[in-house]
């Protein structure tokens, strides 16, 4: 979705498929609250009964009106040009999401942006603390790689784009 297609009241689907309420609208990221099946009570405000939140760039274009829209953007959003993961490599991130380190890593939002360096394409899944420094821990698309960056280097990378997956899927 984009950030036009949002007004208050809207009910929508979170990347995750959870339903959510369009509470306000910003400059360029909308508010909502998360409906639960059960009671109005909970989505009746403002003010709200259950704490509003904040979707970003990242998240309105993840977000969906309906199942159906998401199925579609998903495929037509991926455009061959970006892999898939196998089981295995979605095992060692879940475990990564799950681990101490990850759980009290304060910049958790880091971790959602695809980086690039060097033409090579890196999906941040989990961190590590190195005594007072963070490391990142990277799958390198295409190469079925895992690295770990410096947060610091990570962090400076540019955001991929389709144009960095095209030149990578060029180089196979």
């Amino acid at each position: 979705m984009k950030h036009s297609d949002f007004k208050p009241n809207l009910e929508f689907l979170s990347s995750g498929g959870f339903p959510y309420r369009c509470t306000d609208i910003g400059q360029r990221t909308i508010t909502a609250i998360p409906l639960r099946p059960g009671s109005r009570l909970w989505t009746e405000g403002p003010p709200y009964a259950v704490q509003e939140e904040v979707f970003d760039e990242l998240a309105i274009a993840s977000c969906a009106l309906n199942h159906e829209e998401a199925i579609r953007a998903a495929i037509t959003e991926s455009g061959g040009l970006r892999p898939g993961f196998p089981h295995e490599t979605i095992t060692v991130f879940m475990q990564a999401r799950f681990s101490p380190d990850y759980l009290a890593y304060p910049d958790k939002p880091l971790l959602r942006l695809v980086k690039v360096l060097g033409g090579d394409i890196y999906v941040a899944y989990g961190v590590r603390k190195d005594g007072e420094f963070w490391t990142i821990l990277c799958f390198c698309l295409f190469d079925n790689e895992y690295l770990e960056i410096p947060e610091r280097q990570f962090l400076e990378c540019p955001v991929v784009t389709d144009d960095d997956y095209r030149a990578r899927r060029a180089c196979l």
